[in-house]
């Protein structure tokens, strides 16, 4: 075999840059980003680079695993199918359809999901599906649904050449999204585009803003509103015009009266003056794009950091126009593809609810199957299905691609849980990881590039990712999996599929008339072309590279809603034994929970271990040094790390990386999420990772 040149998509973060895959012999050797492609242009950034190494890493799950005796051992794909589908069967005739649940990460391919939806919601009869959107960008659904009627990202990347201003809020994207920071910083340098930071930390990004409003921790709302208070005040909102587009600005103006700069700078930490100055920079600029990432979305008041932040595009007519409106990014390749799929325990697939009867009957129709089955009411969230763990309501979990052990937030409670569980099921590339080594069947996946899907990034472009490779040994594609266990269970009518692509031709036609329209995209198209955005309704259409343009939006009565919102503590607030608030967030050298990114040599090297980032007033305080282990206690646990003495952190607050777990490191205290809140926004159901009430001291275990 000669050496091989195929065009992929990235399979970390949801920006979806386009790839050259060179493989030779069976084997993926370079990676390098595509040129030409709308997206990236061949840049790059590290995660990808390095991903080769991947396919030949220690761990590497070949054949399917079943516990016996307190051991997982190699077992055939027929008796672990077997085992997964008579494991299913008896727990809901005992126990009934709602005693499963899945979760799976975000990562995964649409098709795939789409299969799990169809098996769970419609053949089981149950929604509790979940995946690690939940953790991600739940909070930015919720807000983009109650503003404009439709989680519906309007916007896409080339508004990043045609903005003004940009206004970068929770989203240290020089560390998260790098090769559309670079995009950014290229703007600004060449357009002279002005940047606003909202964030607690002097971030890589803060440190490019012209303006950085470092606030503290969860008072984003406040300040929008003061943001909003001063553009009304001082003539920046065009009120007829406003009013023609939205409903609610007589009830947002009520509101905002009791932000005026002075108070919110008494919640925030931030001067009155740098507030007002903020607010006219906004009202002068003539496109502000808006980017959010998890400062937002992890946070109990998440939903209403999104509402109040679309007030003030929506107030200043920074919306559907080239260069203005909201840019959000999701943090895992296929976020937004989830979301459409119903990938959440309250959607159906193509936008669709649960709670929606016209919804569940036209699913229902589509797949042949009577409406009743699909329950009416949404599901169990990820945390909800712990709790059902603890209570016993839910006996069965089936994990695809994800590592709740780690991920979750008060991870004890979470192993607790887990391990509770009459039948675990995990299927993944890797193993140890923290889930799978409590599991009771292993299931050896594909991995990217090993199989072929789609992927739908954060611009609503649909990519195609292609086998290049065979996957080692006995594993196989997710698809396959999921398939041969649905058949297994007694649906071999329902799940006839040969191929992924005869799955994404009968996803395609259930989003049909939606705003995710694909009528008009296919593998052969998508081979052909550097990915689609949706809306594309036929075969000719050439994609849709903005929503909305018209200022028409998918509510009642057409306009987008101004929502007033008032701010609110978070949930768990600091105390005298409690002092500090910990912050947790993401690194450049590392995603998610590591179970991949641990075991690329030159990645695992930049940080191997996890870093406690403290403020050199309260270093000197507490007696820390540099190199100091620290230990960091919540009501919940203690972790720790390695002190670093930074003023990028605001007195009163500490930072640590969220990645860093018990199958990765040589200790097991140092992940950060044993000491994080369970609490979560009750409109998401999205948990407050970004804030929690913390005691810091020099560690005395060695």
């Amino acid at each position: 075999m000669t050496i091989q040149w195929k065009k992929s998509t990235c399979p970390y973060c949801g920006v979806g840059c386009g790839l050259m895959v060179e493989a030779e012999h069976g084997k993926i050797l370079r990676v390098h980003g595509m040129k030409g492609h709308p997206v990236n242009n061949g840049d790059l950034c590290a995660l990808p680079a390095n991903y080769p190494q991947l396919f030949a890493a220690e761990g590497r799950l070949t054949q399917p695993m079943i516990r016996r005796d307190g051991k997982l051992l190699p077992a055939g794909w027929d008796e672990a199918v077997m085992y997964v589908a008579n494991g299913l069967n008896r727990i809901i005739r005992k126990h009934g359809p709602n005693a499963v649940a899945f979760y799976g990460g975000a990562a995964n391919f649409t098709e795939e999901y789409y299969l799990i939806n169809k098996l769970v919601k419609a053949v089981i009869g149950t929604n509790n599906v979940e995946c690690t959107a939940r953790l991600c960008m739940a909070s930015a659904s919720m807000g983009f649904l109650s503003t404009f009627g439709a989680d519906a990202p309007p916007t896409c990347y080339d508004d990043i050449e045609e903005a003004d201003l940009f206004f970068i809020a929770g989203n240290n994207m020089a560390v998260s999204l790098p090769v559309l920071f670079r995009r950014v910083c290229a703007a600004r340098v060449k357009n002279k585009t002005k940047i606003v930071v909202v964030d607690p930390r002097r971030s890589e990004t803060a440190c490019m803003a012209d303006i950085h409003l470092q606030i503290r921790p969860g008072t984003d709302v406040a300040l929008n509103n003061a943001l909003a208070y001063v553009l009304l005040k001082e003539g920046y909102v065009d009120e007829s015009t406003v009013g023609f587009y939205t409903t609610g600005l007589d009830n947002l103006k009520a509101v905002v009266e009791e932000y005026a700069p002075a108070r919110a700078a008494m919640i925030t930490g931030c001067t009155e003056t740098l507030i007002r100055e903020t607010a006219c920079i906004i009202g002068r600029a003539k496109k502000m794009l808006t980017f959010w990432f998890q400062g937002y979305n992890q946070s109990t008041q998440a939903v209403f950091k999104n509402n109040t932040l679309h007030n003030v595009s929506l107030l200043t007519n920074n919306y559907c126009r080239p260069g203005a409106g909201p840019l959000s990014i999701t943090g895992e390749a296929n976020t937004l593809g989830c979301r459409w799929v119903g990938a959440l325990s309250h959607l159906l697939p193509g936008m669709r609810m649960v709670s929606n009867p016209r919804h569940r009957q036209e699913v229902a129709e589509y797949w042949d199957m009577p409406a009743d089955k699909i329950q009416a009411t949404p599901g169990r969230s990820i945390l909800d299905i712990i709790h059902g763990l603890h209570s016993g309501e839910v006996r069965a979990l089936w994990v695809l691609a994800s590592n709740p052990a780690a991920s979750l937030p008060h991870t004890q409670w979470v192993e607790e849980g887990l391990s509770k569980a009459e039948l675990l099921i995990v299927q993944d590339i890797f193993h140890p990881t923290e889930t799978s080594m409590l599991a009771d069947v292993v299931l050896a996946g594909a991995q990217w590039c090993e199989k072929t899907g789609t992927f739908i990034s954060s611009e609503r472009r649909v990519e195609l990712v292609e086998k290049i490779i065979d996957p080692p040994g006995m594993a196989k594609s997710d698809c396959e999996i999921i398939c041969l266990v649905a058949r297994a269970m007694g649906f071999q009518k329902e799940f006839p599929y040969a191929s992924p692509d005869e799955v994404f031709a009968e996803w395609r036609g259930i989003t049909s008339g939606r705003i995710c329209d694909m009528s008009g995209v296919s593998y052969e198209r998508l081979r052909d072309k550097v990915g689609l955005q949706l809306p594309c309704p036929e075969m000719s259409h050439p994609g849709t590279q903005r929503l909305f343009t018209d200022l028409h939006f998918p509510r009642p009565d057409g306009r987008a809603a101004l929502l007033a919102r008032d701010y609110k503590e978070p949930a768990e607030t600091t105390t005298k034994e409690y002092p500090f608030v910990l912050i947790t967030g993401r690194l450049a050298c590392h995603f998610n929970t590591r179970t991949r990114t641990s075991r690329i040599k030159q990645l695992h090297d930049i940080e191997p271990d996890n870093f406690v980032e403290i403020h050199p007033v309260d270093a000197q305080n507490l007696g820390l040094e540099e190199g100091d282990m620290v230990e960091v206690t919540s009501r919940r646990g203690s972790v720790r790390g390695v002190a670093r003495i930074k003023d990028s952190v605001l007195i009163g607050n500490v930072f640590m990386g969220m990645h860093y777990g018990k199958a990765s490191v040589a200790e097991d205290d140092k992940l950060a999420n044993l000491v994080c809140s369970p609490a979560y926004d009750v409109h998401s159901y999205q948990p407050e990772f970004k804030y929690c009430a913390v005691k810091v001291a020099k560690s005395v275990r060695v």
